[in-house]
């Protein structure tokens, strides 16, 4: 009995250190992540722990420098990044949420060469697969469009098997039998049915796939040579090199934090779902 007791309190201290371990390696990571962020923003508003009254001198200017930002031509970058992140955005989870749907729970011949093919796209590097996208984007002039920053989004290899994997390990094809049962069409299927249950997988890619497009800066400057169309990142990059300081940095950030904060509860939920249902 005693050499139950004493394995019992040596296993617990285990347990114990390893979570120890565990806590402290996360918020070493976490201080890693946010202590750069918090140090740009009480840059940005002049915050200092010597001087913290600083604040409410430097608050009044940064507010008229965002005024003067939306009210200059540049504003118009931060409007094509918006259209072109969102859009991208939509159109990435909502078909790749659709193909892995076909690829799981249909049967169909060479399904399993197709999902062998998407493995292998991703081993392509980018600058690869872009150059033949960019040739014929020249050759069939266009260039300048905003679409071809959004369109490309549709077939993002990644984005499929991560939404096939989360399928194949919570997905049960009795609710799809039961449906066709009570008369629901596959469209009716795959819009009330299998979309809510991939809401988590969604929520996680569609933060990927929003930061990937938002801070995108390889294709927007090699496709967007008019100054209307340029994006945000680009506009940055293109103010820092010509040593303008007219736009402030810490707007680039705000979308991304914004879209984090609306799609964390599903991702939290999901994950507790899983748990349950271990």
């Amino acid at each position: 009995m005693e050499n139950k007791v004493m394995t019992r309190v040596i296993m617990r201290r285990k347990e114990l250190i390893l979570k120890g371990f565990v806590y402290l390696f996360s918020l070493i990571l976490m201080a890693m992540t946010l202590i750069p962020f918090f140090s740009l923003l009480g840059d940005y508003i002049g915050f200092s722990a010597s001087n913290p009254s600083n604040v409410f001198k430097v608050i009044p200017y940064r507010w008229r420098e965002f005024k003067r930002f939306f009210e200059s031509r540049i504003a118009l970058s931060y409007v094509n990044s918006l259209i072109v992140t969102i859009s991208s955005t939509i159109l990435n989870v909502y078909f790749s949420a659709l193909t892995a749907h076909a690829v799981v729970n249909y049967r169909w011949r060479g399904r399993k060469f197709f999902s062998n093919f998407v493995l292998a796209v991703m081993m392509i590097p980018t600058a690869v697969s872009s150059s033949g996208f960019i040739t014929m984007v020249y050759q069939f002039h266009l260039q300048n469009t905003l679409s071809m920053l959004i369109f490309p989004a549709i077939a993002t290899p990644i984005s499929v098997v991560f939404m096939r994997m989360y399928l194949e390990s919570s997905f049960s094809m009795d609710l799809i039998y039961s449906a066709r049962v009570d008369g629901a069409g596959e469209i009716r299927i795959f819009h009330q049915i299998v979309l809510p249950i991939m809401k988590p997988a969604i929520a996680t890619q569609a933060i990927f796939a929003m930061a990937q497009s938002w801070n995108d800066t390889f294709l927007p400057t090699i496709l967007l040579l008019e100054e209307k169309k340029k994006t945000l990142p680009v506009a940055l990059l293109l103010n820092s090199a010509l040593g303008k300081s007219d736009m402030p940095e810490v707007i680039l950030t705000i979308p991304l934090i914004v879209a984090y904060l609306l799609l964390a509860r599903n991702i939290v939920e999901g994950v507790q779902l899983g748990s349950v249902k271990m």
